[in-house]
């Protein structure tokens, strides 16, 4: 059940976080640029099995949750590091031609995406640190995966929606209220980083899963272990979406109406425009 906010509720941003290798490590960033494919360096590289070339998460490898990532802007640096690895990987933040390999089709989920390896140096860190022969890719800045499964209709979201190597949409909102009634049903308390949001949003008069009818926001123009929870206990309550009754829903999926502004931590969000939500199965 979605609970509606009082209409003059504020919402704010309480954190922003990117996730430049998919299911490694996230940033946490005090602004960030929205881009069309997300935040900026948000889900750019991916892990590829070097043997099946499927791309890698934390569904199959728990343990890249280990794996911190830093973004180093002045040294144009991406650098990963773990506790159990002797030195650390850093890869250019902005890779140009020379250091990249030739493009190839990588496949997420149902769509295809033009991604480039980063080179043996990687390979050889990221295979150590899985143990199995890996590769990171970077996604091609030159090709375009547009969103092709849940779109909603152009009037909801005139901007086609991308994204780079992220599941479906390139933003993931959740709430903080949502996450307090979720730690009130689980066995031990959760935090944001459980669902890998990249926007939190707070308010201290918000009703849990009240996001669940936003559907238009807007940004003020003022200042492991693998474990089945939460999975285990989300699915005793929150099975919501008569689209996909079986599966479990916390947070919305999201696109830009448009890009280039920044966002920052303690800016206002005003929820503009309500509606249903309901995952549709694709053409």
């Amino acid at each position: 059940m979605t609970l509606v906010s009082p209409p003059d509720a504020a919402w704010k941003v309480s954190a922003l976080h990117v996730y430049p290798v998919k299911s490694c490590g996230g940033v946490a960033v005090a602004a960030a640029q929205v881009t069309a494919t997300g935040l900026k360096y948000d889900r750019l590289w991916m892990l590829l099995y070097e043997k099946t070339g499927r791309f890698v998460t934390q569904r199959q490898e728990p343990h890249m949750a280990l794996i911190k990532v830093a973004i180093d802007e002045p040294g144009n640096r991406l650098v990963l590091s773990a506790d159990s690895m002797a030195d650390v990987l850093a890869v250019p933040l902005h890779p140009q031609a020379g250091d990249l390999g030739e493009q190839f089709a990588v496949r997420v989920w149902y769509d295809d995406v033009i991604g480039r390896c980063c080179g043996d140096s990687a390979r050889a860190w990221l295979s150590a640190f899985i143990g199995k022969p890996v590769r990171l890719v970077y996604k091609d800045p030159d090709a375009t995966r547009m969103v092709s499964r849940y779109v909603p209709s152009q009037d909801i979201c005139p901007l086609p929606p991308q994204s780079s190597f992220a599941d479906v949409f390139p933003f993931h909102i959740t709430t903080q209220p949502s996450l307090a009634h979720v730690n009130k049903n689980v066995p031990r308390p959760l935090s944001q980083a459980n669902f890998r949001p990249n926007v939190v949003l707070d308010n201290s008069a918000g009703a849990a899963y009240d996001e669940e009818s936003w559907t238009l926001i807007e940004f003020s123009s003022e200042s492991g272990d693998k474990d089945r929870e939460p999975m285990k206990s989300l699915r005793k309550f929150r099975c919501s979406d008569p689209g996909k009754p079986s599966q479990v829903c916390f947070g919305m999926q999201a696109a830009p109406t448009t890009v280039g502004q920044t966002i920052h931590v303690g800016q206002a969000v005003a929820v503009r425009e309500r509606g249903e939500h309901s995952l549709t199965q694709p053409l």
